[in-house]
């Protein structure tokens, strides 16, 4: 063999022998990164339902729970039997009516809102989760702000439940909601002085189809962050575990006051809401509040930090939305507000629904839910 043959031949072995090591080397790194990402799926914890808010809330819902719960022997008495064939009745008219065809619509009419990445933000909301997520399902979390009471969560602290009071409050509050599609202010002040909006809620939350995770009172501090305060009366965060997802989100519920006066005396909460991310806000029956001077500072940070707001005539007034930063679409029929409302007629309104571009609603859901006349504006920033 001559010198140069030989030369070839073991110039090639070399090169063939560094490629396969290469080869091996790059297999390894190929193996341990599907390794590590294996882990970190198998060691991802599992969402936990918390047995007893969740047990809790299905029956304040009129909703069956297991024979194992704790609670099972309350299913079984004559009063909750019937107060479940009530609950059952209730829902199915309302599902039948209303709430069947606002999921439907919302899918059509909402599909570009609903496709950002952010929150629910809904001021004047009381307990009304219900709403919020019907017209927001892909909402990440939702910040409800209402004036009624959070209510106590440590009625679940002791054996002695009144189930009766918490089960006739949930009902009261919900006849309303679901006889008209809205909360009645005089009612609720009644309904929930006892055990605040946590009952509906947590009621609303399973009817909806979830599961409850965990609930904790919370505070706003004075950055405007959210804290764990067992102490707070005003606050409440509700983890729940979405029915078609398996995703966790949120419920916030803030008891407060959002004139100018009392965001003046809690700057906090201006801070918390300007701080809500990617803010899609949603508002309805809110009593024409945001029509009055003095709930200037709310109506302009809502115009200001949301990319849509979905409201009807009864929330931000028509004359703040400019045109050239917001596209308008106008749904449903103008009447002129209830007697008790009378003298918030807005006449450059009833202009924008002459436009043959107006778009039907075909469902209820506020001060006009007796005579199918209801309004709703979807306005998304340019």
């Amino acid at each position: 063999m001559s010198y140069k043959l030989f030369n070839s031949i073991l110039t090639c072995s070399l090169l063939g022998l560094l490629f396969t090591a290469c080869q091996l080397d790059n297999n390894k790194k190929v193996e341990k990164t599907e390794t590590t990402e294996e882990k970190k799926i198998v060691n991802t914890p599992p969402i936990e339902i918390d047995k007893k808010y969740n047990d809790v809330a299905r029956i304040l819902a009129g909703i069956e729970v297991e024979s194992s719960s704790e609670f099972f022997e309350i299913t079984q008495t004559e009063f909750w039997k019937a107060y479940k064939k009530a609950s059952d009745q209730s829902w199915q008219n309302a599902n039948d009516k209303r709430f069947n065809a606002v999921k439907e619509w919302a899918k059509q009419e909402l599909g570009t809102v609903n496709s950002m990445d952010g929150d629910l933000c809904y001021p004047f909301s009381g307990p009304d989760f219900f709403y919020a997520y019907k017209f927001f399902p892909n909402a990440n979390n939702y910040h409800l702000f209402a004036l009624e009471p959070a209510g106590d969560v440590s009625f679940l602290k002791n054996n002695d439940i009144k189930w009766e009071s918490y089960c006739n409050n949930v009902a009261q509050t919900i006849d309303d909601f679901i006889l008209g599609g809205f909360f009645h202010t005089k009612h609720m002040k009644i309904d929930m002085t006892l055990n605040g909006a946590l009952p509906a809620i947590l009621a609303f939350i399973v009817r909806s189809g979830h599961q409850i995770a965990k609930v904790e009172h919370v505070k706003i501090d004075n950055d405007g962050k959210i804290i764990i305060s067992d102490s707070s009366k005003s606050s409440v965060r509700i983890d729940f575990i979405e029915a078609e997802s398996g995703k966790l989100k949120s419920v916030f519920y803030h008891s407060c006051d959002l004139s100018d006066y009392g965001i003046i005396t809690n700057p906090a909460l201006l801070k918390y809401m300007d701080q809500i991310p990617n803010p899609r806000t949603f508002t309805k029956s809110a009593s024409y509040l945001m029509h009055r001077p003095n709930f200037e500072k709310v109506r302009s940070l809502l115009l200001k930090k949301s990319l849509a707001i979905f409201q009807d005539d009864t929330a931000i007034p028509y004359k703040y939305y400019d045109s050239k930063v917001w596209n308008i679409q106008l749904y449903g029929k103008h009447i002129k507000p209830i007697q008790l409302f009378a003298t918030r007629l807005q006449n450059d309104l009833v202009e924008a629904y002459k436009d043959p571009k107006v778009k039907t609603l075909p469902f209820s859901l506020g001060y006009h839910s007796k005579n199918e006349g209801d309004n709703m504006m979807l306005s998304i920033k340019k």
